[in-house]
């Protein structure tokens, strides 16, 4: 599970939400959310990045499926070959996830997509038993207890626990309003492509990365420092950044942002080295146990840097291509001599213009 998700599944509370997001989407959140997060692939694919990115994204999707493939049993193998198939970065527009309070957690995910439900059926691994809710049709996962998918119309998917799914097909008519303290956010962070809103602190420390590394204990330490993060990410016209990192302690924090400083000038510097920018607009700043990040970058640095990238990987893709300079053909004899004896020990031979060739003492005052 990424850390997005981890933050999702643990977090039941960490700030901000929702006017920019889709409203039939948002309908569906259950009214007593306390994480919300969503991801607008089409508005990211739209951008500079994500347009330079698109290829890119995809083929990496399908090779790690390709990957796992080969490792799938015979009967999942057709449908991870048609995973594969599917082009993520269109057919795939927005994706809203959002949890709330119980045990276990409620959990939904929203997803907007061009996929038709025969096609979604058949790549997913929804194959148990079919029925209708409130005229919504609905899919079983083959494996008990790992959830349903409803189908509400030709584009939205809702995809949870049956128990949170019913929920949300009723309210598809009505407008969910959000719980004050999350809702008050909305303003600070519905307007990025990508954003994390919560409210409440973490119950416990985040699981971090595997800790055989030195760098992976580092981030390990860091994970178990943090309380809470909302924040969000825009692609276009300019991308930015805007974060805000709730510690456990304001010693915690402390520690988080000298960390944070570091890293961030370790980044400048390599940036600088190569003659690159882009992070002359990055700002940090502690208030309390919370740490401030906030990025900007104009979107006509980005379209320079993204095409000194395309330059480059043309230089190596030239030179990659060009053959490698041909060995002289073996004659199968030994390299010509000058019919010479060896010169005598303590000497070099040397070939002069003016006095032909000469016995030179090596190591000797000449």
């Amino acid at each position: 599970m990424t850390l997005w998700c981890k933050l999702l599944a643990l977090a039941a509370g960490l700030p901000g939400l929702a006017a920019a997001a889709d409203p039939e989407m948002m309908n569906l959140v259950m009214p007593d959310a306390s994480v919300v997060m969503e991801v607008n692939i089409a508005k990211i694919m739209a951008s500079p990045i994500g347009s330079a990115m698109g290829e890119a994204v995809h083929q990496g999707i399908a090779k790690q499926l390709k990957v796992e493939l080969t490792k799938a049993k015979p009967q999942f193998q057709e449908q991870i070959a048609g995973l594969s198939n599917i082009d993520w970065s269109r057919e795939v527009r927005d994706i809203v996830i959002a949890g709330g309070p119980g045990k276990p957690a409620q959990m939904l995910t929203i997803v907007r997509t061009s996929l038709d439900p025969a096609r979604i059926q058949a790549l997913a691994e929804f194959t148990g038993d079919a029925t209708e809710y409130e005229g919504v049709r609905i899919l079983a996962s083959s494996k008990p207890g790992n959830g349903v998918i409803a189908f509400l119309d030709n584009s939205i998917v809702v995809i949870g626990q049956m128990t949170d799914v019913k929920p949300a097909i009723r309210r598809r008519s009505q407008h969910t309003a959000l719980p004050a303290a999350l809702a008050a956010q909305v303003a600070q962070y519905s307007r990025y492509d990508i954003w994390l809103a919560a409210t409440g602190t973490l119950a416990g420390p985040l699981a971090g990365p595997a800790t055989g590394s030195t760098a992976g204990a580092k981030a390990a330490q860091y994970l178990a420092k943090l309380a809470g993060f909302n924040g969000g990410l825009r692609f276009s016209p300019d991308f930015e950044l805007s974060a805000d990192i709730e510690a456990r302690t304001e010693k915690d924090a402390a520690e988080m942002a000298e960390g944070l400083h570091w890293l961030t000038g370790m980044a400048q510097s390599q940036a600088k080295n190569a003659g690159k920018g882009g992070l002359e607009g990055l700002k940090l700043q502690v208030n309390g146990k919370h740490i401030l990040v906030s990025l900007h970058v104009p979107e006509e640095q980005i379209r320079a840097g993204l095409q000194q990238m395309r330059a480059a990987k043309a230089i190596q893709a030239v030179a990659a291509a060009r053959p490698a300079p041909l060995a002289p053909p073996s004659t199968g004899l030994p390299p010509p001599s000058s019919g010479l004896p060896p010169p005598p020990p303590g000497t070099i031979r040397v070939q002069s213009s003016d006095m032909g060739t000469v016995l030179i003492p090596v190591g000797k005052p000449q």
